[in-house]
């Protein structure tokens, strides 16, 4: 389940404003689920079930970690740009 939702998984690119510069983006239900599924995996680590799977699980949660953490940084990376391209770009002042 999880496995296979994430093979799938891919960003969205938006056209930024009226210029030529195109923007990353997960949708919103893709970041939902991501959520989801750490939590999930997090559980599984928790039960004492998990023994045989453990390595995978393991995997997954670094990961999905990864993941996250990519996704988190191209969004503050993406609003301080925009922020900044306005202050230089879009400014007489500058």
């Amino acid at each position: 389940m999880v496995q296979k939702r994430w093979e799938t998984v891919a960003f969205e690119t938006i056209k930024h404003k009226d210029t030529t510069v195109h923007t990353l983006k997960m949708a919103e239900e893709n970041f939902e689920g991501l959520e989801e599924h750490q939590m999930l995996i997090n559980n599984m680590l928790l039960s004492k079930f998990v023994g045989y799977y453990e390595k995978q699980v393991e995997v997954w949660k670094s990961d999905l970690g990864a993941v996250y953490d990519v996704v988190s940084l191209i969004i503050e990376v993406q609003k301080t740009w925009s922020f900044l391209e306005n202050l230089f770009i879009g400014s007489e002042e500058v």
